[in-house]
């Protein structure tokens, strides 16, 4: 009986741990800090993309959820590359194709820089 009664705690102990180290590496994995230029990228997703996109997830809001964009084989909507050029693109010339709206350009609002920082920005999502 005693034996039986080990074996079980061990077992137990063994799926404890099997189960409460995968979730310590999440949540206690340190994220790494952002460059100046995703920084700055970031404030320019708070004040003119974070409206119609998600920056922490892939669920659509207006537009697509963008975690991941540019670790993905393609954009969504459009499915071209996901590259820095076609999403460059894209933030300057707008999509007037984008469901459930278009998606406006923002080459006349944003500088070349501030578009630079916002693809810094994407790339670490």
């Amino acid at each position: 009986m005693r034996r039986h009664s080990l074996n079980v705690i061990k077992w137990l102990f063994i799926i404890g741990m099997a189960v409460a180290l995968p979730l310590a590496t999440i949540c206690y994995a340190k994220k790494t800090p952002l460059s100046p230029a995703a920084k700055a990228g970031k404030k320019v997703f708070s004040q003119d993309c974070e409206l119609c996109h998600n920056a922490n997830s892939t669920q659509n809001k207006i537009g697509p959820g963008l975690k991941g964009i540019l670790k993905n084989k393609e954009l969504p909507y459009s499915h071209r590359p996901a590259t820095a050029a076609n999403v460059r693109e894209q933030i300057e010339k707008g999509n007037p194709q984008g469901k459930p709206m278009p998606m406006p350009p923002f080459g006349g609002k944003l500088s070349a820089t501030q578009i630079n920082n916002l693809i810094a920005y994407l790339k670490t999502l």
